[in-house]
C-alpha cells in the first residue's frame, strides 16, 4: 500500500514505523528548505516510459536517521521542477511524478464539492457527523461518476463538446513538445480522464432529480444542452 501525502506529511519516523510493521510506503512533495545528506544516487534510463520527465533519483538520510527517496520530476508541458520524497524504492521516477500527479485529481473533486456542489461547510462539529457527510460526499461523487458514464456509453448522450476541447488541449501540448524535440510522457497521454462532473451535467441532474419527468424525457433535454455547447 502506497499512501499518498501532501507538503506536512514527512514524520520519517512514523514512515519507517508503518513501512516495518504494515507494509505501508508513504509518498509526499518535498519542502523547499530540507536539508538531506545524500548517500546515493541511483541510475535510471530517462528515455524509458516509466521514466520520461525524471532528472534525479536518489537515497538521503533524514535528520531522523531514516533513509528516503528523493525524486526530481521537470513537467514536460510547464517546465516546472518538482521534487518527491518516498520510502517505496522500486517504483521508477516518472511513476512516482505521475501518482502524486493522480493525488491533484482528488483535490479538484474537492473543488467540485465546494463550487459545484455548494457543500463548503460541515453539517455538524462531532467527528461522527463529519465522518458521515465525507462518506455522503463520496457516495454522491461516485453515484454522479457512475451515472454520468452509463448515460454516455449506454444511452449515447455525450458532451461532444468537452471531449473536443480535451483532445484539442492536448493536441497543443503535444505541439509545443514537439517543437521543442520532446514527446509526452506516455502516462500522461495514456491515462487522460474526467475528475469532475460538468457544470451543465449537474445543474441538469438538479433540475430532474424530484420531477416527475420521466428519464427518457429528461435525456432527451440533456442531449439537446450538450448539443448546443
Amino acid at each position: 500500500m502506497l499512501w499518498i501525502c501532501d507538503k506536512a506529511g514527512i514524520d520519517f519516523q512514523r514512515w519507517h514505523r508503518w513501512k516495518q510493521g504494515a507494509g505501508i510506503y508513504c509518498l509526499s512533495y518535498a519542502k523547499e528548505n530540507m536539508k538531506l545528506g545524500v548517500i546515493g544516487v541511483e541510475p535510471f534510463d530517462p528515455q524509458a516510459p516509466g521514466n520520461q520527465g525524471g532528472l534525479a533519483d536518489e537515497l538521503v538520510s533524514t535528520s531522523q536517521g531514516v533513509m528516503v527517496r528523493p525524486v526530481t520530476y521537470r513537467d514536460p508541458v510547464g517546465g516546472e521542477i518538482f521534487g518527491f520524497l518516498t520510502n517505496e524504492l522500486t517504483l521508477p521516477p516518472g511513476i512516482i511524478a505521475h501518482l502524486y500527479r493522480l493525488r491533484w485529481d482528488i483535490e479538484k473533486v474537492f473543488d467540485e464539492f465546494k463550487n459545484k456542489l455548494a457543500e463548503k461547510k460541515a453539517w455538524a462539529t462531532g467527528a461522527t457527523a463529519k465522518t458521515i457527510q465525507a462518506q455522503l460526499l463520496c457516495l454522491m461523487h461516485n453515484l454522479l461518476r457512475l451515472f454520468d458514464a452509463a448515460v454516455l456509453v449506454a444511452l449515447e448522450v455525450q458532451n461532444a463538446a468537452e471531449d473536443r476541447r480535451r483532445q484539442k488541449r492536448l493536441g497543443q501540448v503535444k505541439a509545443q513538445l514537439q517543437d521543442k524535440g520532446q514527446k509526452l510522457p506516455w502516462l500522461v497521454e495514456a491515462l487522460q480522464r474526467c475528475t469532475q462532473c460538468s457544470v451543465e451535467f449537474i445543474r441538469w441532474l438538479r433540475s430532474f432529480f424530484f420531477s416527475t419527468t420521466s428519464c427518457s424525457q429528461a435525456l432527451e433535454v440533456l442531449r439537446a444542452l450538450y448539443a448546443k455547447l
